[in-house]
């Protein structure tokens, strides 16, 4: 039969006859691309941050996709379907292949060595994905995007998350300048603004502050991605205590003591 005949017998393509005919194992399927919805986009961090607090509090077990629905409609006054929900978790890495929210199980000794850098790399992700928000559209979260509403909120959002968001941020950053460990860290980042310490801040002045705050973020998130990147911004901070002056006391003679 010619190819037209097949073509009409079977009803696909012309072009299909000719591939089968030429090799009897098909060509593999074009990767099929997956469009998020603008509100997805919204609650992807409030998303995440839910999931990886229940992961990290439940042993690695989530808890039914409906349960995360009715968090993100109760707590963040979330705008969205169960259906959005539920194809947003079956793609997510903290899920397992059939779609269900919720991971295999394992000892509390095999979770913590096996999964707590991937949890630690998901907290992080999501701080940067909430940080980057406030940097882009600082109006949508009700601020002006000044460098006094920016610290305010990013504040906040450290709170928010028991200060565990920035911890490590203040030692960071006083190795980095060298100096000021009883000045708080948006001095800090005053201090290291391109023009200095300036107070009042300038207009100009200020616009560098902010973008100085979100640029050591980005570089303080960056070590803390890192396995061991917390315990080592600590030990590179006592390293620095060790080399003052006014971090050791003076040892006092017996003869004083007495």
């Amino acid at each position: 039969m010619s190819v037209k005949a097949l073509s009409k017998r079977h009803h696909v393509h012309s072009r299909t006859v000719r591939q089968a005919l030429a090799s009897p194992t098909p060509p593999p399927r074009k990767p099929r691309t997956v469009k998020e919805s603008p509100v997805l986009d919204r609650i992807r961090p409030a998303l995440d941050a839910i999931l990886d607090e229940c992961a990290a509090t439940n042993g690695g077990q989530l808890p039914p996709t409906r349960l995360i629905w009715e968090r993100l409609l109760d707590e963040h006054d979330a705008d969205v379907s169960y259906r959005t929900v539920r194809r947003f978790l079956a793609g997510h890495p903290l899920t397992n292949p059939n779609g269900v929210a919720g991971t295999p199980r394992h000892t509390p000794g095999d979770f913590l060595g096996a999964t707590h850098q991937a949890l630690q790399a998901n907290i992080i992700r999501n701080h940067r994905g909430l940080l980057t928000a406030i940097r882009q559209q600082p109006a949508m979260h009700g601020i002006d995007g000044s460098f006094a509403t920016t610290t305010a909120f990013v504040l906040g959002c450290d709170a928010g998350t028991s200060w565990s968001m920035l911890a490590g941020f203040h030692e960071w950053l006083v190795v980095r300048l060298g100096k000021g460990h009883d000045l708080t860290w948006p001095a800090l980042v005053r201090h290291l603004a391109p023009a200095g310490w300036i107070h009042p801040l300038t207009p100009h002045a200020d616009i560098e502050a902010v973008a100085t705050l979100f640029q050591l973020l980005g570089e303080f998130l960056d070590q803390r991605e890192q396995p061991d990147g917390l315990a080592r911004i600590f030990r590179d901070y006592q390293s620095w205590l060790n080399t003052q002056s006014w971090y050791h006391f003076e040892t006092a003679g017996t003869d004083q003591i007495n």
